[in-house]
């Protein structure tokens, strides 16, 4: 089997890689400079041969969103999967499968949202991802068209979880705002799984959430590390705080939704850490 990744060198990515070449999958990493509009021809030669696509390239939204940076989240996310989605619509034999991310921001932080669900939030993050999909759903119907949306991804080695462990570590840690915001979250093992599940699955398509089926929230997650980390829970931070220090971005912080993996389920996708006690145990080991 053949795969080819975008945004390969990114958090997820480096471990997508490893973990396939481990199932004896040939990957062709997909780099930044393949997905401009002048190597077309080089993104087609990468793609030829492939039996599934991932795309995961896109510029990090933990950044004070100046207009600089919103255009780099914008382009890097919509452009290139325009580029890959042309250049995909082009081989004489398409991949057999496209996984095209997107994230579960797109929806308010009301109300528990499923896989039907189609109100969004009006928000930065969620227009950048509707754009996303609507980039991806252009690939040619012959193409099996997979979006997961992702919620924040656990790892030991990078993502978000190191950087919400440190002030316990510290003694620090506590809840955020009112601790009452959504955390939809997916161990990287797991997510891991469900891309190869996708992959191998043929009847899994469409709009897919790829989070653990826990109900989770800010005071949930605090509380829960305080226990395994056998730290106390002191502060209670405004979300004013984060307001001042990163603007607009802190929403990503003092918001959350509440997301829930029905198609997974019903797929017969079993989670090895379905709960977040479980996760964060392996995490704090």
């Amino acid at each position: 089997m053949k795969v080819a990744i975008t945004g390969s060198t990114g958090f997820i990515g480096k471990h997508l890689t490893v973990f396939l070449i481990d199932k004896g999958v040939e990957v062709h990493a997909i780099k930044r400079e393949h997905l401009l509009p002048d190597q077309k021809p080089k993104l087609i030669s990468l793609l030829n041969g492939c039996d599934a696509v991932i795309n995961l390239a896109g510029a990090s939204i933990n950044c004070r969103w100046t207009k600089a940076n919103k255009q780099k989240i914008r382009d890097s996310r919509i452009k290139t999967t325009q580029h890959l989605v042309q250049a995909i619509n082009e081989l004489a034999a398409k991949p057999e499968v496209l996984l095209s991310i997107s994230a579960v921001g797109i929806y308010t932080d009301k109300e528990v949202w499923s896989e039907r669900s189609v109100t969004y939030d009006k928000g930065f993050l969620a227009s950048v991802c509707l754009e996303w999909e609507a980039e991806a759903k252009k690939v040619s119907s012959d193409v099996r068209l997979v979006i997961p949306r992702l919620g924040v991804v656990l790892s030991k080695d990078g993502g978000a979880f190191p950087k919400m462990f440190l002030p316990f570590r510290f003694f620090a840690g506590g809840r955020i705002a009112s601790g009452n915001q959504g955390f939809s979250w997916i161990h990287i093992e797991d997510l891991l799984e469900i891309f190869w599940t996708i992959i191998n699955t043929k009847k899994i398509k469409g709009i897919i959430h790829c989070t653990a089926p826990q109900m989770c929230d800010n005071l949930i997650f605090t509380y829960t590390l305080a226990k395994i980390t056998h730290r106390p829970v002191f502060f209670n931070i405004p979300s004013c705080i984060f307001r001042i220090i990163y603007g607009e971005s802190a929403s990503i912080i003092t918001k959350g939704q509440k997301v829930f993996p029905y198609k997974l389920l019903n797929y017969g996708y079993s989670f090895q850490y379905p709960e977040i006690k479980a996760a964060l145990k392996n995490l704090c080991n």
